[in-house]
């Protein structure tokens, strides 16, 4: 777990400068310039690009990370692998522009009544899941060669800062809203390329193909592996974006855009868990090939442990400064009617990073298939419980169906890892840990607040998490909980040290 919590705190360096610039874009530039209607088009745009491109890329991310390592050698240049994963989604991405040119009619219908605004935009889907196909693929390769920091900066921190760019530019009058939706594809198409870049400079773009290490076995388990996570993906996917466009037919953009910005305040409570589950991948699928059960149990409690404290705190420090966080945003009588949606889902996600990396451990054993089944499953679940809960709860219906979804196939998981593997992600420490989490609550819902005015909110809501943070540390080194935790807390102890002498 080490070595995995040390890569993946590298990785949550470009998460969390992407999470803050993506709070200053989401809650304040964006509902500051945006129309409500026009932030509502631009996420729908790209998400359902993010849903069009899980099947697009015919599951090669997923290839990369369990097949890898079969084809790793710098020596042979890792025996064409680049190419292969290169390539392959063009065939996925060919039966997507197939599927445009039939259905683009039946696609706009869905918006036709509730959204219009919407329609003219759809185009933009395409482009925006091609990028998306290679952004993934790129990101996987440097992954399983041991490189994820700068892929998630590009990510997470350069696509905002363009992001944010073109919407001041908007804002001021220099771009009008179509000419923003063409800039911002074309910025997004600069990602891949960067990434490119850097697997260049890292000298590993290896464009030589060695016949030797391929076969039609290896191809059809290849295609076989990725073609039955490309359901999963697409479940996934649609689980966690079918609630806006059921929403926008529903309901209409406006909700969106208020769903939105709840929803990234909620999101913000499980990227810990997505850089460790992306760092974890390729070695949990290495412990399984080899069979080492003792290091496959360590890394699942010890992940699971982790990220129930950092999924914990974070929650904490939403949830204690909510109201006066909305209460700021601009058009804060719009967006803050999402605030139990940000309790809801939030408690959810928390939840499940709080279980460990089932997931992952499902995914790269033999019973890989169920992930694809379940997601599937959800999917459809997911979907009726939208139909059912928004007419009668409007988006806190959406949250409730998302954060049932998101628990029951928690549950279901848990349960399975349990039943096939005999492993679970509890251990005796969970008790104080559990204790940490609520002394902190207990005390950030009593600290009291500084006032009304933007300056006294912004200070209240700065000091009060501050307090909570080192209250939080101080008990967790205290009781010695986390052992990586006190690692990591001992090496910048050290380094302040020297760097005071």
């Amino acid at each position: 777990m080490g070595l995995i919590f040390r890569q993946s705190l590298k990785s949550s360096v470009g998460y969390y400068i992407g999470v803050l610039l993506g709070a200053i874009n989401t809650l304040f530039i964006s509902t500051k310039f945006l129309e409500p209607d026009q932030l509502a088009i631009s996420r729908i745009l790209l998400e359902n690009g993010l849903i069009f491109a899980a099947f697009s890329h015919l599951g090669t991310p997923y290839i990369s990370d369990k097949f890898f390592s079969r084809f790793k050698s710098d020596d042979n240049k890792h025996n064409g692998f680049l190419i292969f994963i290169t390539i392959f989604p063009l065939l996925g991405i060919s039966i997507l522009l197939c599927f445009y040119y039939f259905f683009q009619t039946e696609i706009g219908n869905i918006f036709s009544d509730k959204s219009p605004v919407i329609i003219p935009y759809i185009k933009y889907t395409i482009p925006i899941s091609i990028i998306w196909v290679y952004i993934s693929v790129f990101e996987s390769y440097s992954r399983c060669n041991g490189r994820a920091a700068v892929p998630t900066f590009l990510r997470e921190v350069i696509m905002r800062v363009l992001n944010i760019l073109l919407i001041l530019l908007l804002g001021f009058g220099f771009l009008d809203f179509q000419l923003f939706i063409m800039l911002y594809v074309i910025t997004m198409a600069f990602i891949p390329f960067a990434l490119i870049i850097y697997i260049v400079i890292l000298k590993k773009w290896y464009w030589s193909w060695n016949k030797e290490a391929w076969n039609w076995s290896i191809f059809r388990e290849m295609a076989l592996f990725g073609g039955v996570l490309i359901l999963g993906g697409i479940g996934s996917n649609l689980v966690l974006f079918l609630d806006r466009n059921i929403i926008a037919a529903k309901i209409g953009p406006t909700e969106v855009a208020i769903f939105t910005v709840a929803s990234y305040i909620a999101a913000i409570i499980e990227i810990p868990s997505k850089s460790i589950r992306q760092i974890s991948s390729p070695i949990i699928s290495d412990v399984i090939f080899r069979n080492d059960r003792e290091k496959l149990i360590s890394l699942y409690r010890k992940s699971a442990l982790n990220l129930f404290l950092i999924g914990g705190i974070t929650y904490l420090l939403i949830a204690v400064n909510l109201e006066q966080l909305f209460s700021v945003l601009p058009k804060s009588e719009i967006y803050e009617k999402g605030i139990m949606v940000v309790l809801i889902v939030g408690l959810a996600k928390w939840i499940d990073m709080s279980l460990g990396l089932n997931i992952e451990i499902i995914a790269f054993s033999k019973y890989y298939k169920l992930n694809t089944f379940l997601v599937i499953l959800m999917a459809f679940i997911a979907f009726y419980l939208n139909i059912l809960f928004i007419p009668y709860l409007g988006i806190n219906g959406s949250a409730l169906a998302t954060a049932s979804i998101t628990l029951i196939s928690s549950a279901i998981r848990l349960i399975f890892v349990y039943a096939k593997f005999k492993i679970y992600p509890f251990s005796k420490i969970d008790l104080p840990a559990f204790f940490v989490i609520i002394v902190t609550a207990i005390v950030g819902i009593l600290f009291p607040s500084f006032g009304e005015n933007y300056l006294n909110i912004f200070l209240s809501i700065g000091i009060k998490s501050i307090f909570l943070i080192v209250l939080f540390v101080s008990l967790v080194i205290k009781f010695n909980i986390s052992e990586d935790i006190n690692v990591l807390f001992k090496k910048f102890s050290d380094q302040i040290f020297k760097a005071s002498k």
